[in-house]
């Protein structure tokens, strides 16, 4: 299982570079003219396929909705499968947020990712982003598969590595770096994602993010038994 889990993860860089176009058909226009005109696109597409889904969003609503024509959205996206890629991947590029790196303040590091990711994860925008993957899995499995990649198993993965860099300078004590990345997760964020499945929780507030975040790395720091020099 360990072994899968790394092969997995060493996929990650190649399938961001198959989402953000290089193997899409998918055209980059020079000018500037051009590139605000896709960007005027793919928000339309955004809000049009987060509100109302993938299903129910036509083309003419999108072309509607950001002005131009069929033709100028085509020369930018040949087919709405297409554009329904590119409003993934730039969703999930915009909240892959930095890397675990810093060992000057171990808690600061963990508090600044644990804040990050339920900002990210329980915000209307990845909310309903993660509506739309789950109702569209079947017709898309490609892009379930990239955001899993580049969403949760990269969050895996951040910690997994960083706990494991702890470990080799001896700033805390862990048996295994990858279950600590599995119980980290889970104690951040499992309950507040039962409250929103079953109860329609609202996005958690910036100081209960803060609570949270705080009290979960507290909590994990002295199951850990970090050392002193941490």
């Amino acid at each position: 299982m360990l072994n899968e889990t790394r092969l997995l993860a060493a996929k990650i860089k190649k399938t961001s570079r198959k989402a953000s176009g290089k193997t899409s058909k998918e055209s980059v226009p020079v000018s500037a003219r051009g590139q605000q005109r896709k960007a005027k696109i793919l928000a339309a597409a955004t809000t049009l396929f987060l509100k109302v889904g993938y299903g129910e969003t036509s083309i003419d609503a999108i072309v509607k909705k950001s002005g131009g024509s069929k033709a100028t959205l085509y020369s930018f996206y040949p087919t709405k499968a297409e554009l329904f890629r590119a409003v993934v991947d730039s969703i999930v590029t915009s909240h892959e947020g930095a890397e675990l790196k810093s060992l000057d303040d171990v808690r600061d590091t963990l508090v600044n990712f644990a804040e990050h990711r339920l900002r990210v994860v329980f915000s209307r925008k990845h909310r309903a982003l993660m509506g739309l993957i789950i109702a569209e899995r079947d017709r898309f499995p490609d892009i379930a598969r990239m955001y899993y990649e580049r969403g949760p198993l990269r969050g895996h993965t951040l910690l997994r590595d960083y706990f494991e860099t702890l470990i080799d300078r001896g700033l805390i004590d862990i048996r295994s770096a990858e279950e600590a990345s599995e119980f980290f997760r889970g104690m951040l964020m499992h309950q507040r994602y039962i409250d929103q499945l079953y109860l329609d929780a609202p996005a958690p507030s910036a100081e209960e993010v803060s609570v949270r975040a705080r009290h979960v790395v507290d909590r994990f720091l002295e199951a850990y038994h970090q050392s002193d020099d941490g």
